[in-house]
């Protein structure tokens, strides 16, 4: 008797779960695809390449300066008083730590560049998620994920669509 009770409390388990999966609505959008496709993402990524380019020239100026005082020197050193060596050497030695400060400062994890990033993304994101919200609230939805991290999805629940759609209309109001 006890183990067809058990059988029974599992399968009303089951059938409740199911049932209330079956009421859940789920959806989802492909964020990628969002910046990739919204304008003002897309100029702040070109503004923020052109960015990255102007800082990399400036690094590559840097690197090809200290490759030139190295290769000076190497050249030089037997024929320098040790004064002049030693101030050569100090001068390659300043180089260095100027490009280790210039990496740090503007390329680093807490660098200009990704300063500039966060500056020019973070509207842009809390729009995207702004339009998702009132999407999932409109349409009554009760989860909506990014694509990223799935697996597997009906195409039909692909809502990136409407966000991008909503986000159009967003920007021109």
């Amino acid at each position: 008797m006890k183990k067809t009770n058990v059988l029974l409390v599992i399968i009303l388990v089951v059938c409740f779960a199911g049932s209330a999966l079956a009421e859940l609505k789920i959806g989802y959008v492909n964020s990628d695809r969002i910046l990739s496709e919204y304008q003002p993402a897309l100029d702040a990524q070109k503004e923020l390449d052109t960015e990255a380019k102007k800082l990399e020239q400036e690094y590559e100026a840097m690197i090809m300066k200290l490759d030139s005082l190295n290769q000076a020197y190497e050249r030089q050193k037997l024929i320098m008083s040790d004064s002049r060596r030693q101030e050569k050497e100090n001068e390659i030695i300043q180089m260095q730590k100027q490009i280790q400060q210039f990496q740090v400062q503007k390329m680093g994890p807490q660098g200009e560049i990704y300063q500039k990033e966060n500056e020019l993304l973070s509207p842009i994101i809390q729009k995207i998620n702004q339009a998702i919200q009132e999407l999932g609230k409109e349409q009554k939805y009760d989860f909506i994920m990014n694509a990223g991290a799935l697996l597997f999805a009906v195409p039909a629940h692909d809502l990136t669509e409407d966000v991008i759609y909503k986000l159009n209309r967003m920007s021109s109001e």
